[in-house]
């Protein structure tokens, strides 16, 4: 007859094997997904070099610049186009910004006005592209103006914050 001991130790002995079964599957499967994901590195490295390359050959100094030639219509820039500090309107520190005349003077010493903007936010337009002129019948030295003109328009003209 067998002991009750030794039915307890079979019992046991039994129990232990199925664990250690158990734990030896669990382990075999974390071991597959270790070797995917070693894979998945390797292969993102890879991936990663090639697209640093790809990044080095897009970004030439050489190939930018024939592009730019291509797709732009960019001219060198003029001396002429460049203005010193001086061209820059500088306001008079006694002259007073401009206010809104809706602001009552009654209490305005008293406490400091809060003003908020309660106008939507609206993006600006886009701006419109003009057709584009053939090189035969324009001179493109015609169609560049210098910041001087720019600025000296912008400062001519009222309502721009310039002169009045």
């Amino acid at each position: 007859m067998i002991r009750p001991t030794s039915l307890i130790l079979m019992v046991l002995t039994a129990a232990a094997g199925g664990a250690l079964f158990q734990i030896a599957f669990e382990v075999s499967e974390l071991d597959g997904d270790l070797s995917q994901l070693n894979r998945d590195i390797r292969k993102d490295r890879e991936a990663i070099h090639v697209l640093r390359a790809e990044w080095s050959f897009l970004n030439q100094p050489e190939r930018l610049e024939e592009l730019t030639r291509r797709h732009l219509d960019l001219l060198p820039v003029s001396g002429g186009q460049l203005a010193g500090s001086g061209a820059v309107p500088v306001r008079a520190q006694d002259q007073e910004p401009v206010t809104d005349p809706l602001i009552a003077d009654t209490g305005a010493a008293a406490k400091p006005a809060v003003l908020q903007d309660t106008t939507p936010k609206v993006k600006p337009a886009a701006p419109r592209r003009t057709a584009r002129l053939s090189s035969q019948t324009t001179n493109r030295a015609d169609l560049v103006r210098s910041f001087d003109d720019v600025l000296r328009e912008a400062i001519d003209t009222p309502g721009s914050g310039g002169a009045r």
